[in-house]
């Protein structure tokens, strides 16, 4: 028996569409097949061998040749790309979207995509962006229960509430049911906060790795390194083409970010130049 007939929850969609099958994306179709939230999980991806791979690690009852073949029929549709490619698949792939589609994405920075949803298709269109991720990339590193215990933004351009906004409940309600933890809020507070929570401590962990490397005698410091150095080089390890983009596209509050923690930093150096 497939993992998508063994319910152990309501079924909450008829047929789920994921857009992009890498390690968000994968491991969102294996949580959703193996609790039964959808009857049937349709996959796509510009690598064939993603697809082939999410097929094979359970995440997808079916998967398609094009991102329009995916959108047929589906009543939730998941937008699980790098920021930017998202914005482009919301231009092109909007008209095909069912009009009773709750849609979603899995970008790290919300204010453009939001926008740009919002733009296209109105309140359907519920920005998304779960606190979870590792430090390998691809399918192949995909895992159920990725999402388990971790807060999903749920992200509109505007003040908004739950009670009052019928699509974000719905989406609430499926990230609760994925054993996630939704938090409502505006893009440009999501924005702000990830800048310093997330997307700081990824440039500083890549900078000091480089700081590292660039010791002659690293190959003995990493010897003699305990656990207060893996703890700090651990999501070094990220995939940086990815986080290039992010940081990029959350620029001006990943700036004000770095300017705060320098000045910090500032005051530390002072302290210990002055014993």
């Amino acid at each position: 028996m497939r993992a998508s007939e063994e319910r152990v929850c309501p079924v909450l969609f008829s047929q789920v569409a994921i857009l992009g099958m890498g390690l968000m994306g994968t491991s969102l179709g294996m949580a959703l097949r193996q609790q039964g939230l959808a009857q049937t999980v349709v996959g796509y991806d510009v690598q064939p061998s993603h697809l082939h791979m999410a097929y094979k690690q359970g995440a997808l009852d079916k998967v398609v040749g094009t991102p329009v073949e995916a959108l047929t029929d589906a009543d939730l549709v998941v937008f699980a790309a790098p920021p930017y490619a998202i914005i482009e698949q919301l231009t092109c792939l909007a008209p095909y979207i069912p009009a009773r589609a709750l849609v979603t994405d899995l970008g790290s920075v919300k204010g453009a995509i939001v926008q740009r949803g919002e733009e296209l298709l109105g309140a359907r269109f519920v920005g998304g962006h779960p606190m979870a991720g590792g430090t390998q990339s691809g399918p192949q590193a995909a895992q159920p229960d990725l999402f388990r215990e971790a807060a999903w933004a749920i992200v509109r351009s505007k003040p908004f509430t739950l009670k009052n906004d019928p699509w974000a409940l719905r989406l609430a309600a499926f990230v609760e049911a994925l054993g996630a933890h939704p938090l409502p809020m505006e893009a440009a507070q999501h924005d702000h906060l990830a800048a310093l929570v997330s997307h700081l401590p990824h440039l500083l962990s890549f900078a000091f790795m480089k700081t590292v490397e660039a010791e002659p005698e690293r190959e003995l410091a990493k010897q003699l390194a305990g656990g207060s150095f893996r703890d700090l080089t651990r999501i070094a390890a990220a995939d940086n083409a990815l986080w290039r983009e992010i940081f990029l596209q959350n620029r001006e509050e990943l700036l004000q970010a770095l300017a705060a923690f320098e000045s910090q930093l500032a005051l530390l150096r002072k302290e210990i130049e002055q014993n």
